[in-house]
């Protein structure tokens, strides 16, 4: 079925004037039918981690913005980034996105142990930044990323789906205004943790920089269970399931 912008609105309000959705709900239904903004309105992004949430977060963010500039250490990633914006310009070194003067907006989908220094680096080079969930492992980093703030007077955002995204929001809004009747339990899921080793040493992929990987954290020998999905399950990356799933809620 076909719509416009302005028959989808009166719909949606039309919805929400029958179930008594919150206001948010619908303005968030509008944004995502709003028209395209013109180019001088269209900041210049980049992505700097492209697995799947980075990834994610780009495509979200595109409808608003133009994605200029793919980084990522491994070239496996920033194969499939390039696949969906091929006319990005494509980097292995974060650093070296910084230096380019046109880009607004920074897009941190990495590892978590990476994310703090990432984020400052882009406050202090003048960019606005997005960070993936957890923006931080520490008290001191989130410190830091507070004083760059205020002295660059960027805007530094951070959020996950479970905390921001309209499915979930609206459940709360149900809850806290009686729609369920009185709350009577609560079950809360979480997964189970990863397998534990040994695991076998090996040489990292080709295209992949180890080096750049590891960047603060002690280095070590490649070991494939340390990247990608299963490298918070190592406390040099991240904290586990606390700071993946726990950082939600």
């Amino acid at each position: 079925m076909n719509t416009n912008r302005r028959s989808f609105l009166q719909t949606a309000a039309a919805a929400a004037a029958a179930t008594s959705l919150p206001n948010w709900y619908l303005n968030e239904l509008a944004q995502s039918a709003a028209a395209a903004t013109g180019m001088d309105d269209q900041p210049a992004i980049a992505l700097i981690g492209c697995g799947g949430m980075g990834r994610g977060d780009a495509k979200k963010a595109s409808r608003f913005g133009r994605i200029v500039a793919l980084c990522d250490v491994d070239d496996s990633r920033l194969a499939e980034a390039k696949k969906l914006w091929p006319d990005a310009e494509t980097f292995k070194d974060f650093r070296k996105v910084m230096d380019r003067t046109d880009i607004q907006v920074v897009i941190c989908g990495t590892v978590d142990h990476w994310h703090t220094l990432v984020s400052l680096a882009a406050l202090r080079s003048k960019k606005d930044v997005y960070c993936e969930k957890p923006l931080t492992l520490t008290i001191e980093e989130g410190q830091h990323l507070v004083s760059a703030v205020r002295d660059t007077g960027g805007i530094l955002q951070t959020g996950s789906q479970q905390r921001s995204d309209k499915n979930f929001r609206l459940a709360c809004e149900l809850v806290r205004n009686g729609r369920i009747g009185k709350l009577q339990h609560i079950s809360v899921w979480l997964p189970r943790g990863r397998r534990e080793g040994p695991f076998v040493q090996s040489s990292p992929p080709s295209g992949f920089d180890w080096n750049m990987w590891q960047g603060p954290t002690p280095e070590v020998e490649y070991v494939r269970e340390r990247t990608h999905v299963t490298f918070r399950y190592w406390w040099d990356y991240s904290g586990g399931t606390m700071t993946d799933w726990g950082a939600h809620h």
